[in-house]
C-alpha cells in the first residue's frame, strides 16, 4: 500500500548513494588519465612536463626549454581522449649565457657542476661519469641545473669525450663554455701524456672546438739531469724543462767540452726549478765537467753533484774553489772529486773564546759537510773558521764522520777544548761547562768510540767559584748539595754519612767540580761528624768558610762542637757557629726510653780507639742521641755494660767509664749511671744481673 505523503524520508539515503558513486567512480578516471598523459609526454619527447587531473580537467606543470615546447605540450594534451580542459601552469627554463659545464676529478672523486639542457641529458651524463673509472665517487649530479641556451651540436657527446680524457688522469678538469671546451690536469706518466697529446690532435667532437689544452707532463721529483764524459763524447741523460731550453743546453755542452760528440737522451718533463736559474746551474756544472776527464755532473732539483778524479792539484784547487761560486738558489750537496793523498792524516776541531776552528783534512766532501752540519747544530750562532781541506789517505769516510761528530757532540759540553785526530786516533780534551755536562761526557767517553777509533782523553770538571757545599740534616734525613772535588772521597763521604746518621736517608744532589780549597774533603768529614750530633742542622761551606747552624741535644754540646771544629778543621778554614738547644722530650715511661736506646744501638755502634778507651769522634752523634733518650726518663738508672769478647777487664771497665763520663757531660746525673758487670763479661763469666732501669750494652 503506497504512502505517498512520506516519500521525502528516503532522500538522505539517496544523496549518500549518489555521492559514493561519484567518489568511487572518479578516482579510477583520474588515475587512468594521468597514466595516459605521462606516456604521451614521453612519447612526444617532452618528459619535462607533468599532468595531474581533477576529474577530467588537466593541470600541466614543469619547466620548458622553449615556448614552442609549451605550445606543443598543451596541444597534444588537449587532444588526448577524455580530457575536457587543460590548465597550463608551465614555465620557461632560465636562459644561461654562456652555457657552462664542468667536470672536476680529484683522485677517486668526480664533481659535476653547471647546466644541462634536459633531464635526459643529465641521465646520460651521469651514466657516462659512473662508467668513467670504477670506484670514483660522483657528486654534484643532482645539482646540475636544467637551462636554455645549450650550443648547437652533440652536447652529450662532447661531455662524454671530456670525461674519457679525465679517466686517464688522477686529477684534472674538463670545462665547457658554449661551444668551446678546455682540458686541464697532469698526466700520471709519460705514456698517458703522449696518448692525450695524440687525442687532441685527432678529430674532435663535431661543432665544438678545443679552446685550451693544459695537461702537463708528469712532474718528476727530484728533477734529475746529468752529463757524463766518456772517451767518445758527452752523454746527456734525465729531464729537461718545458719550453725552449734544449738548444741553450746543447750550446753550453759544446762550449765546456769543445769537439765532443753529444748523445742526447733527455726527456721533456714538469717539476723543474725556474728555467733561467736551472740553465745557470747547468752551465756551472758543465764548467766543472770540462776539468774532469771521465767525470760526471748531476742536478737533482736544486742540488748539484760533481763526481770524478781531478787530473792534478791545479784542477782540484780550481774545482774546490768553484764550490764557493754555486749559482743562487742551488746547493752543492756532493763533491766527490778524488783529492791528493796526505800522510799522516790529521784534523782538529778547537773551541776557543772566539769561536770554532776546523783544521786539517777530511776524507770527502760529504764527510766535511756532515761535520759542518754537526758543528753548526752543536754551536748555533758561534763564529766558525773553516780551514779544513779534502784529502785522500785517511780513515773511511763513514768511520771518520762517526768518530769526529761524536767528538764534536762532547766538545759542545766543554767550556773550552778540542777534538784532534791522527789517522785512527781521536783525542778529546777540555774543561766541562758544568758538572752535569762533565758527568754526561765522562759517561760517553767510558764506552768504545764509533768507527773503532782509539781514544785519548783529558776532560776535566768545571772550575766553580765560590766553591759551595752543604750538608743539611732534618727529619727527612741528610741532603748533600753543592760541589765535591774528588769522586773517590765523595763515595767515602756518602758511606760515612749513612753510618753516622744511623741509616737515615741520604739525598745526594751534589756534583763534581774543580776549585775546592785545600783539605776540603777533610773539612767536610769533620763537619759531618759534628752534624750527626744535632737534632737538625746544616754545615755549609763557602770556599774555606764553614757556617755551622742547627739545634743540639744538650747545652754542653754547643761548646764541645765549637772546640772540636776549631781543633779538627784545617788551618785555612774559618768557622761561623750558630747553634740552639733543642727542646727536651720527656717519655715518662722506662719502656719507651729503653726502646729508643735499643733502636739507636741497633742502627749504630759505639767505637773506641784501637788500643785504648777513648771514644771515637764518629760515635759522638750516637751517644748524644742515646743521652737524649735517657734524659726522657729522668728517674731511671742507666746501666752501662761493655760486651767486647777478648777485652781485658781493665779495658772493659775503662771503656764503660768513658761512656759514663760522656753521658754525664751530656746531662745525665752521675748518680743515675751504673757500670757494674763490665769485667764479668770481659772475662767470659755468666751475665750478672743488671740493676733495674735503662740498659746500655756496648758491643
Amino acid at each position: 500500500m503506497c504512502r505517498w505523503r512520506s516519500w521525502w524520508k528516503g532522500l538522505p539515503a539517496l544523496v549518500l548513494l549518489l555521492a559514493a558513486a561519484l567518489h568511487f567512480g572518479r578516482a579510477p578516471i583520474e588515475t587512468e588519465l594521468t597514466d595516459r598523459a605521462d606516456r604521451l609526454l614521453v612519447a612526444i619527447g617532452e618528459s619535462w612536463a607533468h599532468a595531474s587531473f581533477d576529474g577530467r580537467d588537466a593541470v600541466l606543470e614543469g619547466e620548458a626549454l622553449s615556448e614552442d615546447a609549451r605550445v606543443k605540450v598543451r596541444a597534444e594534451l588537449g587532444q588526448l581522449f577524455g580530457v575536457r580542459l587543460v590548465e597550463d601552469r608551465t614555465t620557461l627554463l632560465p636562459e644561461r649565457r654562456p652555457f657552462t659545464f664542468a667536470a672536476i676529478r680529484d683522485g677517486n672523486k668526480l664533481k659535476l657542476e653547471g647546466y644541462v639542457p634536459s633531464a635526459y641529458a643529465r641521465k646520460r651524463i651521469i651514466e657516462a661519469a659512473e662508467k668513467m673509472t670504477p670506484g670514483v665517487a660522483l657528486s654534484g649530479a643532482k645539482e646540475l641545473v636544467r637551462a636554455r641556451g645549450v650550443p648547437a651540436g652533440d652536447f652529450i657527446g662532447v661531455v662524454s669525450f671530456g670525461l674519457d680524457q679525465l679517466a686517464k688522469m688522477q686529477r684534472g678538469r674538463f670545462t665547457l663554455s658554449d661551444d668551446a671546451f678546455s682540458i686541464e690536469g697532469r698526466a700520471p706518466d709519460f705514456t698517458t701524456y703522449d696518448e692525450l697529446e695524440v687525442t687532441v690532435r685527432s678529430e674532435l667532437p663535431v661543432d665544438f672546438k678545443l679552446a685550451r689544452f693544459a695537461v702537463l707532463p708528469p712532474a718528476v721529483s727530484p728533477f734529475m739531469w746529468s752529463a757524463a764524459r766518456e772517451p767518445d763524447g758527452v752523454v746527456l741523460d734525465g729531464y729537461i724543462p718545458l719550453g725552449d731550453a734544449r738548444r741553450a743546453l746543447l750550446d753550453m755542452v759544446r762550449a765546456a767540452v769543445p769537439g765532443a760528440a753529444i748523445s742526447d737522451r733527455l726527456r721533456l718533463a714538469d717539476g723543474a726549478p725556474p728555467t733561467e736559474g736551472w740553465l745557470k746551474a747547468v752551465s756551472f756544472a758543465l764548467s766543472q765537467l770540462g776539468r774532469l776527464p771521465g767525470g760526471k755532473v748531476t742536478l737533482s732539483g736544486t742540488t748539484i753533484i760533481i763526481e770524478g778524479v781531478a787530473p792534478d792539484f791545479a784542477a782540484y784547487d780550481a774545482l774546490a774553489g768553484a764550490r764557493r761560486a754555486v749559482p743562487e738558489g742551488y746547493t752543492l750537496t756532493r763533491f766527490a772529486v778524488e783529492p791528493p793523498t796526505v800522510a799522516p792524516f790529521v784534523w782538529g776541531v778547537q773551541r776557543t773564546g772566539s769561536g770554532i776552528r776546523l783544521t786539517g783534512y777530511a776524507p770527502s766532501e760529504d764527510a766535511k759537510r756532515l761535520l759542518l752540519d754537526a758543528v753548526r747544530a752543536g754551536f748555533p750562532g758561534v763564529p766558525l773558521s773553516d780551514e779544513i781541506r779534502i784529502a785522500a789517505g785517511g780513515p773511511a769516510a763513514e768511520a771518520w764522520v762517526n768518530a769526529t761528530v761524536f767528538g764534536v757532540s762532547q766538545l759542545a759540553k766543554l767550556r773550552a777544548g778540542s777534538v784532534r785526530g791522527k789517522d785512527a786516533t781521536l783525542a778529546i780534551s777540555g774543561e766541562a761547562v758544568d758538572s752535569a755536562a762533565f758527568a754526561t761526557v765522562d759517561a760517553a767517553l767510558a764506552g768504545p768510540l764509533p768507527g773503532g777509533f782509539t781514544l785519548n782523553r783529558d776532560v776535566r770538571p768545571p772550575v766553580v767559584s765560590p766553591y759551595v757545599f752543604s750538608l743539611r740534616k732534618d727529619g727527612q734525613g741528610l741532603t748533600i748539595s753543592g760541589f765535591y772535588p774528588d769522586a773517590q772521597a765523595h763515595a767515602a763521604l756518602l758511606a760515612e754519612a749513612k753510618a753516622l746518621l744511623l741509616g737515615a736517608p741520604v739525598n745526594d744532589v751534589s756534583a763534581l767540580a774543580q776549585g775546592a780549597p785545600a783539605s776540603f774533603s777533610a773539612a767536610v768529614t769533620v763537619a759531618l761528624q759534628e752534624l750527626a750530633r744535632t737534632s737538625a742542622g746544616e754545615a755549609r761551606f763557602d770556599d774555606s768558610k764553614l757556617r755551622f747552624t742547627g739545634t743540639v741535644l744538650y747545652p754542653a754540646a754547643i761548646e764541645q762542637i765549637r772546640a772540636n771544629l776549631t781543633q779538627a778543621l784545617p788551618k785555612s778554614f774559618t768557622l761561623d757557629l750558630g747553634l740552639d738547644i733543642a727542646a727536651q722530650i720527656m717519655a715518662g715511661d722506662n719502656t719507651q726510653c729503653q726502646k729508643a736506646i735499643d733502636d739507636l744501638l741497633a742502627r749504630g755502634s759505639i767505637g773506641f780507639s784501637a788500643v785504648g778507651d777513648a771514644i771515637a769522634p764518629a760515635s759522638r752523634g750516637l751517644l748524644d742521641h742515646v743521652a737524649a733518650a735517657a734524659r726522657g726518663c729522668p728517674d731511671a738508672l742507666v746501666t752501662i755494660r761493655v760486651e767486647v769478647p777478648g777485652a781485658t777487664p781493665t779495658l772493659a771497665g775503662a771503656r764503660a767509664r768513658a761512656v759514663s763520663d760522656y753521658l754525664a757531660h751530656a746531662g745525665i746525673a752521675a748518680d743515675r749511671i751504673v757500670t757494674d758487670g763490665a769485667a764479668a763479661m770481659a772475662q767470659g763469666q755468666p751475665d750478672a744481673a743488671l740493676p733495674a732501669g735503662l740498659q746500655l750494652i756496648v758491643r
